[in-house]
């Protein structure tokens, strides 16, 4: 089976708790499942976590579905029928996002016209299906027949709605955890990963981004000058890197290859990540190497590449 039977049982149940999205997962003979449940993808690409885990990251930053607190009051839900618009390098693309059915994928296919459909298959994401056509009316005018929501410009829609990593409202002042058989973690802005730390490192940092694991639990903890605050992964990673003494440069973007890069290891939070993928339908690439692998965004315009590097406070070049 694949991940869109696993898309095609969450659009039939619209919402529910973590355990029966695992269940579903291996009912569906999708995967085996042995992780810590985090909420960060620390991953140093997409191949080092637990099936049901990617697919749970997967969908979330394709859009498809919102996970815990996302979902209100349920532990993921499926996002409505939508088509996600943007202007793309040779006219205007559309992108289908949130719950599917049988009977919405003939309705999309019936509903086509001048336009052009294409399916794009990706190990363990659900296929993308993307609308293109030469003008932005077009493809809105299938939306309207298949009766998708319309996001118009949604890259930009996106990222312009979004705080900057450095904003206040995106941690929550917590206590650190209370014990001796906790594992912490200290991210290390020097090599990018994860280095091993006590809790006397956590209450004495000015600055650093700690992790605490600990069975089936795991904490993201952003501590300077004695206060811990609770903050997603991957934010805290370019918070660290924005309160270096020379802030540590991560991001490269080639405007001739409309092409945005950055270590696997610090990838961008889900909701940056998901407007960069909305920008050409494609998740990223994945390129190895001796110093860590690298993701590749392509189709990136440099408008929402300096958007991009601005909320992540990175430099734009």
């Amino acid at each position: 089976m694949s991940a869109n039977a696993l898309l095609l049982w969450m659009s039939a149940r619209r919402q529910g708790s973590w355990q029966q999205f695992r269940t579903a997962v291996e009912e569906l003979h999708l995967g085996e499942s042995n992780d810590l449940g985090g909420e960060d993808d620390d991953a140093p690409d997409q191949f080092a976590l637990p099936l049901y885990q990617t697919l749970r990251f997967n969908l979330q930053r394709l859009g498809h579905a919102e996970f815990f607190a996302g979902a209100g009051d349920f532990d993921w839900r499926v996002t409505p029928p939508s088509l996600a618009v943007t202007q793309h390098a040779r006219g205007w693309l559309g992108i289908v996002a949130g719950a599917r059915s049988p009977t919405l994928l003939q309705r999309l296919h019936a509903a086509v016209g001048p336009a052009k459909l294409e399916t794009l298959a990706f190990p363990s994401y659900p296929d993308q299906i993307l609308i293109a056509a030469n003008d932005q009316a077009t493809v809105a005018a299938v939306a309207q027949r298949a009766g998708l929501l319309l996001q118009s410009e949604a890259p930009a829609a996106l990222l312009t709605s979004l705080p900057p990593i450095d904003d206040p409202c995106v941690r929550y002042l917590t206590q650190l955890p209370f014990g001796a058989d906790w594992r912490i973690d200290r991210f290390s802005s020097d090599d990018l990963a994860w280095r091993s730390a006590t809790l006397d490192d956590a209450a004495s940092a000015s600055g650093g981004l700690f992790r605490f694991s600990l069975r089936h639990q795991r904490h993201v903890l952003f501590c300077a000058r004695g206060a811990a605050f609770r903050i997603p992964g991957q934010v805290g990673k370019y918070l660290v890197l924005r309160l270096r003494r020379r802030r540590r440069q991560v991001l490269r973007y080639d405007g001739q290859k409309r092409s945005l890069a950055v270590p696997a290891s610090c990838r961008p939070p889900f909701l940056v990540e998901r407007a960069l993928i909305l920008c050409s339908g494609s998740p990223p690439s994945y390129e190895g190497g001796p110093r860590g692998g690298i993701l590749h965004y392509a189709e990136i315009p440099d408008g929402i590449a300096a958007i991009a590097a601005a909320l992540l406070r990175q430099e734009f070049r």
